[in-house]
């Protein structure tokens, strides 16, 4: 039991913070009798007192400010150290199911005679299977990118709502297929990166999908405002406490809950989302849905 405390830092910081407070103490105490032999006249005896009361107040401020931020900077690496473990899991066992998936339908194609509506359905379920292998690693690249400041958004004029439905309309038959879609799109022309934007839809709505009880509905509602384009994506699903609403957002965060750590994903979407977000000069908030389910709203400024 010692031992594994000797090794944990934090139990090592307290040590050190209570000898040397010990010292400090102790310190302060032989002066202050040094002062009383010395110093007869109360008068100055007092001025004296008040000096190293202050200088001792103030050495133990900067002390307790040090060690604070030296607890800080620990726990934040200790959870980002923890958050890079379980990416590196996640990601293990995102790449080993595509692949068992494809590999298995690929032996069944080998090793029986199928008729072509069988043959179509294993054909899909691994074009599936590849889509989302593929998102995987544009995710992890696109990661990469952000973090070099190697990432940059061509925009482009676009009529957001044809671009809206024709990237939806690809996700009706894979992610979204369980899901019904309501879909309130006003037309607006926008300057946006074709790549970029497709990547903050699919994010979001894979993350309502994945959420969200089957056969609910998933509503995208676009609207033009004075100052604003205004995209939200609504989901009956589990919601999301406002606590964490904002903790999404950073790379490798998953929220810790049975259903969460039943689905698959790697903590980086919403990361990922948020940037190009931002490259849009707009910005990305989550809202409770009522009566259930949440609410991704993006807000993205007009020039």
């Amino acid at each position: 039991m010692l031992s594994k405390r000797l090794k944990n830092p934090v139990f090592l910081i307290y040590v050190l913070v209570i000898y040397i407070t010990l010292q400090f103490s102790w310190w302060l105490y032989l002066i202050y009798s040094l002062y009383t032999e010395t110093y007869k006249d109360t008068e100055t005896l007092g001025k004296k007192t008040l000096m190293l009361l202050g200088e001792g107040s103030v050495f133990m401020i900067i002390l307790l400010i040090g060690v604070y931020f030296i607890l800080r900077s620990y726990r934040r690496e200790r959870d980002l150290i923890k958050q890079q473990e379980n990416f590196i899991l996640s990601v293990s066992h995102e790449l080993k199911t595509p692949i068992a998936s494809v590999k298995l339908f690929l032996q069944t194609l080998k090793k029986r005679s199928l008729n072509e509506e069988k043959k179509e359905e294993i054909y899909e379920r691994s074009l599936t299977e590849m889509n989302r292998l593929n998102d995987l690693v544009n995710n992890i690249l696109l990661t990469r990118s952000i973090e070099n400041d190697n990432y940059f958004i061509d925009p482009q004029k676009a009529a957001l709502d044809e671009f809206i439905l024709d990237r939806v309309a690809v996700l009706e038959k894979t992610i979204l297929k369980e899901h019904q879609l309501d879909y309130q799109l006003n037309s607006v022309a926008f300057p946006i990166d074709p790549i970029g934007f497709e990547r903050v839809l699919i994010n979001l709505l894979e993350n309502a999908a994945k959420y969200s009880p089957a056969g609910s509905t998933i509503s995208v509602i676009l609207k033009d405002e004075p100052k604003h384009v205004h995209l939200e994506i609504q989901d009956q699903g589990i919601g999301l406490p406002a606590d964490r609403r904002e903790l999404v957002f950073q790379k490798f965060y998953r929220e810790e809950n049975e259903m969460t750590r039943k689905s698959k994903g790697t903590g980086l979407g919403l990361y990922i989302t948020r940037y190009l977000v931002e490259q849009h000069d707009g910005e990305i908030r989550f809202r409770q849905n009522s009566p259930a389910g949440l609410i991704a709203e993006i807000r993205l400024l007009k020039k």
